[in-house]
């Protein structure tokens, strides 16, 4: 069969090499110039490795991404970097039961209720009871309201906003279950090994067209087409992994109910300023969360922290990473703007920290970038065909209960391309 896959994100590359080795006929589109999606990178002068416009790291149970860079052979290194939290203007590392009970902005009566309720989650496999309630809600009746208040509402309300109290508690679950102290990272950087798995497609005999991008999604006589700019491109099945905004504006054929039931999905976008700096900004910590009341900024990610800066002409790379609603104020602001807004507060974290540390700066946004996972999350999640005879649709939404991520962007990609020749 002849096979059109949309996006050269990890679930489009990885449904093109396993759709290839079947010895189907697969082209794929993207309309950026380079695969990746969400975990492409951009390159300064004097860098060895890309740095992903948005952070990254895999974790230990990430078998999927794992098991397919094994199979391309692109090295992946494991390491284990440090994570903190800004609190009480202090920074508090915590992310292991033995710094948990060092938590001194818990009573310890506290520290030991909320390990508890962590060791359920880790050692727990069944998330579905775990759907019916909130987050908000276990937190507190497990945990406790000190926990609730002092670690995990901060992080709730600055990432999902006024979705905070309605995240579903399964949500919740999968991001303590998977979790892993050791993190891993793709030698060369994320990009690096979207490339691996487009050449490794490529060689399988996949066709991968950068730069084009797809303006109509027309069902013709059991086939589909994909028209680009000037040009129709017949294929007997197609598989979509736009989100799912794009898939309701490029396919007008869709059905009005489905098209209904698909608008209850919503998502939040991402904000991330990149600073290149001349010093260190953190002290030994990779991921600093921010839990303080009004600051500007959910996390502190020093990436030179986690991988040698030597990689990068030996600037410490930082992030400074926002979840947003895609009407707020930080999407249309400069990498300059943002600066100037975070600067007062990157100075209660580093007093020391002056604009002229920075040597250089970007600005990063995705419109699609966190699913909004509620209760009950397992009804409202599309299947992956559509109303629309041989389209398949797969993305972020799909992969719950887990979180959004590069493994299970992959593992969608196998089970969509499995689907697809099966039907």
């Amino acid at each position: 069969m002849e096979i059109g896959i949309i996006g050269a994100g990890f679930t489009g590359l990885a449904a093109a090499i396993r759709l290839s080795q079947a010895g189907h006929k697969v082209t794929v589109f993207e309309k950026e110039d380079r695969p990746g999606g969400l975990a492409t990178g951009f390159k300064d002068k004097g860098w060895e490795w890309p740095l992903e416009k948005h952070y990254h790291h895999f974790f230990v149970s990430d078998i999927h991404i794992r098991r397919l860079a094994e199979e391309v052979g692109h090295p992946i290194f494991f390491t284990r970097p440090v994570t903190s939290t800004f609190v009480k203007g202090g920074v508090y590392q915590l992310d292991s039961p033995i710094s948990l009970l060092k938590f001194r902005p818990l009573p310890m009566f506290d520290r030991l209720r909320t390990g508890a309720g962590l060791a359920f989650l880790k050692i727990n496999p069944f998330w579905k009871p775990l759907e019916y309630t909130t987050a908000h809600k276990f937190i507190r009746v497990v945990m406790g309201e000190n926990s609730w208040s002092v670690i995990w509402e901060p992080l709730f309300r600055g990432k999902f906003h006024h979705f905070a109290d309605s995240i579903a508690a399964s949500w919740f679950w999968t991001r303590i279950n998977k979790r892993s102290m050791n993190l891993g990272y793709p030698e060369g950087g994320y990009e690096n090994l979207a490339r691996s798995f487009a050449d490794y497609a490529q060689k399988l005999g996949a066709k991968i067209n950068y730069g084009i991008d797809i303006n109509q999604i027309v069902y013709v006589k059991s086939k589909i087409d994909l028209e680009t700019t000037g040009k129709k491109h017949r294929f007997d099945k197609v598989i979509c992994t736009l989100p799912t905004p794009l898939l309701i504006r490029l396919a007008p054929q869709l059905p009005r109910d489905y098209i209904n039931e698909l608008r209850r999905l919503t998502g939040i976008g991402a904000v991330n300023l990149v600073l290149a700096l001349k010093k260190p900004f953190l002290k030994g910590t990779y991921w600093l969360n921010i839990n303080e009341k009004n600051m500007p900024f959910l996390a502190v990610v020093e990436h030179t922290n986690y991988q040698n800066p030597a990689h990068y002409g030996g600037d410490r790379l930082v992030y400074i990473g926002n979840y947003l609603p895609t009407d707020h104020e930080y999407f249309k602001k400069s990498a300059s703007d943002l600066v100037k807004i975070f600067t007062p507060h990157l100075k209660k974290i580093n007093p020391d920290f002056k604009s002229s540390w920075i040597r250089s700066l970007w600005v990063w946004k995705a419109p699609f970038a966190q699913p909004i996972v509620t209760p009950r999350y397992s009804r409202l999640i599309p299947p992956l065909d559509t109303p629309i005879p041989n389209l398949y649709l797969a993305n972020i939404q799909q992969v719950y209960p887990w979180d959004r991520g590069t493994n299970y962007a992959v593992e969608l990609g196998e089970k969509v391309a499995a689907h697809a020749v099966a039907v």
